[in-house]
C-alpha cells in the first residue's frame, strides 16, 4: 500500500507530507525513514553518508519504503530446510512457551520471531522430530506455510 502524498503533520504552517523513503540496509532493515522536505532522517537528521558511517550500515541506500519491503519479503521467504538439533534443544524450545501450533511431531514456538514485511503476518521458529532426529526450520514461518509443510 502506497501513501505517498498524504498530509501528515503542519510544522510552522508548512504541510509535511507523509514520508515515502527510506535509509536501509536492503532485505535487512531499515535505518530511519527521510523527511521528505529535509532529505534526512526523521529522528536525528542524517545524511545517508552519515547513516553509512554507523556501524552495520556501510551498505545503506536511499530507496522507497515499498522497495524495502519488496527486497526483505524476498529475503524473508526462501525455501525452508530442517537443520539438525539436539534433543535438549528441541525439548527446551517446545517448553519455552506454549505452542502456537502443534501438527504430529511438531511445533511452532508462540512468540513471533518476526513479521512478514508485506502481509505483517507473524512468523515463528518451527521444530519437528523424524524418527530419532530432531530438527529446527532453517527461518521463521508463518502458520499458513507451516500447515502447508506439516
Amino acid at each position: 500500500m502506497s501513501t505517498t502524498g498524504k498530509i501528515v503533520a503542519y510544522v510552522d504552517g508548512q504541510a509535511i507530507p507523509e514520508p515515502s523513503e527510506c535509509f536501509a540496509v536492503r532485505g535487512k532493515t531499515i535505518i530511519d525513514i527521510i523527511n521528505p522536505l529535509t532529505g534526512k532522517t526523521a529522528i536525528y537528521g542524517k545524511t545517508l553518508e552519515e547513516c553509512r558511517q554507523e556501524n552495520g550500515y556501510e551498505s545503506a541506500e536511499r530507496m522507497t519504503i515499498d522497495e524495502f519491503c519488496q527486497g526483505k519479503a524476498t529475503a524473508q521467504t526462501p525455501p525452508v530446510t530442517w537443520e539438525p538439533i539436539t534433543e535438549e534443544r528441541y525439548e527446551e524450545m517446545y517448553e519455552v512457551l506454549p505452542p502456537i501450533h502443534v501438527a504430529g511431531k511438531g511445533f511452532m514456538v508462540s512468540e513471533p520471531w518476526d513479521h512478514h514485511a508485506l502481509t505483517g503476518k507473524p512468523m515463528y521458529g518451527a521444530y519437528r522430530k523424524r524418527g530419532e532426529v530432531h530438527e529446527a526450520s532453517s527461518r521463521p514461518m508463518t502458520v499458513q506455510e507451516w500447515k502447508e509443510l506439516v
